[in-house]
């Protein structure tokens, strides 16, 4: 069954992930927790006859499968399951349960038995990128811990730690106790090694906590969004899309010549008309160009996008990113957070199993 929980996943400079490690981490945050209840959901959605995914939804989803993990052959395919111990069927069952844990619908309140369960979440663990998720999340602590180290002088790690996160408190071992059989299927780990990193894992995760303080300041907050107004600057525009250029040009000429408003010509020509509100940045380079230079209920294009099909644009409000907007602020302390997490690891961070 993989992963081994022994087995060496990361090298964060001289200090070795394991599986393990990422394992308790998942655990500890919830992340185990969830991944389970989704996992729990989509089997009594099958189990219980509510959903059977058709097969053109499941061929959509091994194709999106695919095409995010760069498997163009059947072999690419086999060899990325084959390092994680999985065949194809384990595949195929994952992608059913994909499909039916978008279902919105009620499910039966009663859980699936982990002897169902458990083998059908290890595989959607390994296959739904949880444990490069995992991965990610140890990086980031283990960056803060070492920005944490810098900020106060020292040579490594602090190792001052709150009460709660001593290894040898009450509470520390008794979670270690319980996260050492969090997940029967993969192994069992030893409850003082897992003392040990819950210790270690508390303390990064308040050096992260803190670490968001910090580069959460108004200052340093203020002056990054005033850096990316542009590329941050908010574009409200409404769109359709035609099928041939000739049909868009005919859609441009009623709205500029005859002054048709947008949801009529989008009636007649029997098709959705779409509303946006994207950051410049998220926007194709030509259609922000479009965008930003257009004024307010101006008609646009054509503008031919990729997989076919032509665009008309109708620009409603261009919105410059605010100070005062607390989206455009998490969003600012988030990517210096990311920025100051980077500069510590200094490129020192690297995968050296499958995730």
């Amino acid at each position: 069954m993989w992963p081994a929980l022994d087995e060496a996943v990361l090298k964060l400079a001289d200090e070795t992930v394991t599986y393990g490690e990422l394992l308790l981490i998942g655990a500890e945050t919830g992340r185990l927790r969830k991944a389970s209840a989704g996992t729990g959901r989509a089997v009594a959605v099958l189990e219980g006859g509510i959903l059977q995914p058709g097969r053109d939804e499941v061929r959509a989803e091994a194709a999106a499968f695919r095409q995010a993990r760069r498997l163009q052959s059947g072999e690419d395919l086999r060899a990325w399951l084959a390092s994680r111990s999985l065949v194809v069927a384990d595949w195929e069952g994952h992608l059913r349960r994909s499909v039916a844990g978008r279902w919105h619908g009620d499910v039966p309140p009663a859980p699936p038995p982990r002897s169902v369960l458990d083998p059908a979440l290890v595989v959607d663990l390994a296959c739904a990128g949880w444990w490069r998720q995992l991965a990610d999340e140890a990086e980031r602590y283990w960056s803060a811990g070492l920005l944490a180290s810098a900020g106060s002088g020292s040579s490594g790690e602090s190792s001052e730690l709150p009460p709660h996160a001593r290894a040898g408190d009450n509470e520390t071992v008794a979670g270690a106790e319980e996260l050492a059989t969090c997940l029967p299927l993969l192994g069992t780990l030893d409850a003082g090694w897992c003392a040990e990193r819950l210790t270690v894992l508390r303390s990064r995760q308040q050096a992260l906590a803190q670490a968001e303080l910090t580069y959460g300041s108004g200052a340093a907050v203020a002056a990054r969004i005033a850096d990316r107004a542009v590329d941050w600057m908010r574009l409200v525009f409404d769109s359709l899309r035609l099928p041939t250029r000739t049909a868009a040009d005919e859609a441009l000429l009623c709205a500029k010549e005859d002054g048709m408003a947008p949801p009529e010509i989008a009636r007649r020509a029997a098709v959705a008309l779409e509303h946006h509100d994207l950051r410049r940045d998220e926007v194709s380079t030509t259609m922000a160009a479009l965008l930003s230079g257009a004024a307010p209920g101006e008609a646009l294009g054509p503008l031919e996008i990729g997989g076919g099909g032509v665009l008309v644009l109708w620009l409603q409000e261009r919105r410059t990113p605010s100070a005062e907007d607390p989206v455009v602020r998490r969003q600012a302390a988030s990517e210096l957070l990311t920025e100051a997490l980077e500069r510590a690891a200094a490129g020192r961070a690297r995968a050296i199993g499958p995730l």
